[in-house]
């Protein structure tokens, strides 16, 4: 036992001898360090005094403290979008049930239809000369001063139409049996017109036109047909161009618009002449033109949606359209009314026309053809529902 505790307290020593010189050899690194840098600022300290040394020494100014308030930058303003606002007489977006309402236009295009049709099968249809026969001339006073209608009127016993054209100058329309009593006397229309004129002055004729009674009624079945053929012409456009329901809708509303237009303008004196003819079949090429915007517009939002018709894409199609078709009308109305307000006979009767065409045709597009095409693919698609209950019935 001696032994090895003798043994133990040697190693003990040793240990204990070993450590006192390592902590000797780290002591004696931290101080070359500190050596090293004590060199390094007395070196700095030196090159501090040369420089003293060599540059004059200059009073500097007292330093005077100036408060600068700090200014924060401004706040980043996201610039806004420019929109860019145009004309609308609806807000855009909105929308409109039209379809709705299509009961009530129903009604009141069907009376507006049956008074028409009463007045043009009673005979009331102010027929011009170009189609019941008779003579039309324009006279011109050439006396001194100037002469009322009302004298000339007098003189014709009231038959037929005169109307004041200009200065001195007149239109007079007389009837076929003017005419047949002038060739009894072996008279010209024109010759005898003049005679009668002569009693209160003195005319000159400056165009006389006279038409048969064959003449006239041929003429009258060449208008009915020239309507009949433009309405079948752009029925046939819709159906390739657009669905054989919209051209159902077209076509009714197009005979609507032409039959009461008519039938206004006889109760309002209007002649049916070949200028207002015209007119009419006019009016008929006009009043197609927003239905088939109306009805391109439908055609492209069921492309989009892939659905069945639904009244909400009908609505939407008329509400979309529905700004663009009443400036349209606006734009049309202002030189219809100077043409009736300022224009002399025949381009009043025109005007007149014009101003009832425009505003049936305007209704009749947003109410009544595409309620048409609806309802007529609403009937079919019940028509395809009773038949397939029937069948699984029978099954």
């Amino acid at each position: 036992m001696a032994e090895k505790d003798k043994f133990k307290k040697k190693i003990f020593k040793e240990t204990k001898a070993e450590k006192p010189q390592e902590e000797k050899e780290a002591e004696k690194k931290i101080e070359e360090k500190k050596l090293d840098v004590k060199e390094i600022t007395q070196t700095d300290v030196k090159k501090q005094e040369t420089k003293a040394h060599t540059t004059p020494t200059q009073p500097q100014p007292a330093k005077t403290q100036t408060f600068t308030p700090k200014i924060q930058p401004p706040p980043k303003l996201t610039p806004k979008p420019i929109t860019i606002k145009f004309f609308s007489i609806f807000p855009y977006g909105k929308i409109i049930n039209f379809l709705k309402f299509r009961k009530i236009a129903y009604a009141i295009s069907s009376a507006l239809f049956a008074f028409s049709l009463f007045v043009i099968l009673s005979g009331r249809v102010p027929l011009s000369t170009d189609f019941k026969g008779g003579v039309s001339a324009n006279i011109k006073y050439e006396g001194e001063g100037t002469i009322d209608v009302g004298k000339i009127r007098e003189i014709f016993g009231g038959e037929g139409n005169i109307q004041s054209i200009g200065i001195n100058e007149f239109l007079i329309k007389l009837p076929l049996d003017f005419v047949e009593k002038a060739k009894a006397e072996g008279k010209d229309a024109g010759t005898a017109i003049i005679e009668n004129l002569e009693k209160i002055g003195k005319f000159k004729t400056e165009k006389v036109e006279s038409v048969g009674s064959l003449i006239g009624a041929e003429l009258r079945k060449k208008g009915i047909y020239a309507v009949i053929f433009s309405i079948i012409g752009i029925s046939i456009y819709i159906v390739l161009r657009f669905e054989w329901r919209f051209a159902v809708g077209a076509a009714i509303s197009l005979f609507h618009d032409s039959l009461i237009t008519l039938g206004i303008a006889s109760i309002l004196g209007v002649e049916l002449s070949l200028p207002t003819l015209a007119a009419i079949l006019t009016l008929i090429g006009y009043s197609i033109n927003d239905s088939i915007i109306i009805a391109d517009r439908i055609r492209e939002k069921l492309r989009i949606a892939r659905i069945a018709w639904t009244e909400d894409i009908f609505n939407r199609a008329i509400s979309e359209t529905l700004t663009r078709t009443i400036i349209t009308a606006l734009t049309i109305l202002f030189p219809t009314l100077t043409i009736t307000i300022f224009g002399t006979t025949t381009l009043r009767d025109i005007g007149i026309i014009f101003l009832i065409g425009l505003v049936v045709g305007t209704y009749s597009s947003i109410f009544v053809v595409s309620s048409l095409a609806y309802d007529i693919y609403t009937l079919q698609k019940k028509m395809k529902e009773n038949k397939t209950q029937k069948i699984t019935q029978k099954a």
